[in-house]
């Protein structure tokens, strides 16, 4: 294993072990309302395959299922997707497939492994990503292969719903980490056409992140649809 692939695995021992002390605070039991507002900007017709990176068990996985679309959830931690399956009472099947352990039913196939294995499997059926809490949960290094990642395993039509949040990084250790804008455009800009959609002041709008010290707390969601797509 090269030495950029082991630091990019470091974190992994500490993320299981959140995962079983049940460490998870930042699981929301409702559905993403930037999810809600904005996955029609999408355009996607049902039965579109979305790619959930780093999905532990969100609902949002659920609530894109009940429109229609197939799930392809990619997690490390093998507890959170059994929680996944349990709490909507669904019975998988569960098989080895090379690098990962596949937890199919239904709409959902969600792979149990490291995300920087994906590129070893076909994904030239993605027609979407849906990030909530992928990116911001890497350090800067492992954004920065998470980007190359996802630029080159998705197929020239996919697209991406990105969500980020902005603080003063000195105010607070990650994850989740403030990743900027001109981040975004740095990491994506070459392959997407980068648009931000909405932003939310989440101190004053709402009562998340209010005790971590902050000045400043800023959710915003981006659309990214490759270069010279017109739709």
């Amino acid at each position: 294993m090269s030495k950029s692939t082991t630091e990019l695995r470091a974190p992994n021992e500490n993320w299981l072990q959140r995962w079983k002390d049940n460490n998870i605070g930042w699981h929301h039991v409702e559905f993403n309302q930037h999810l809600l507002n904005y996955w029609h900007s999408l355009y996607l017709p049902a039965g579109s395959l979305v790619l959930a990176p780093l999905c532990g068990k969100s609902r949002d996985m659920f609530w894109l299922a009940e429109q229609g679309y197939r799930i392809r959830g990619i997690e490390l931690s093998r507890l959170a997707i059994s929680q996944f399956f349990d709490e909507h009472n669904l019975k998988p099947t569960v098989e080895q497939h090379d690098y990962f352990e596949q937890w199919r039913q239904g709409p959902f196939e969600l792979l149990c492994g490291d995300i920087f294995d994906l590129a070893q499997q076909d994904n030239s059926d993605i027609d979407a990503v849906y990030d909530r809490a992928s990116l911001i949960a890497l350090n800067p290094q492992q954004r920065k292969q998470f980007a190359r990642l996802i630029i080159d395993l998705l197929p020239g039509h996919a697209k991406i719903l990105l969500v980020t949040l902005e603080y003063p990084q000195d105010e607070m250790s990650g994850p989740p980490y403030s990743v900027g804008e001109a981040e975004i455009r740095e990491l994506f800009g070459q392959n997407f056409t980068i648009n931000l959609l909405h932003h939310l002041d989440l101190l004053h709008n709402t009562d998340r992140y209010q005790h971590h010290g902050v000045s400043q707390m800023v959710e915003k969601i981006y659309l990214l649809k490759p270069a010279g797509n017109p739709k």
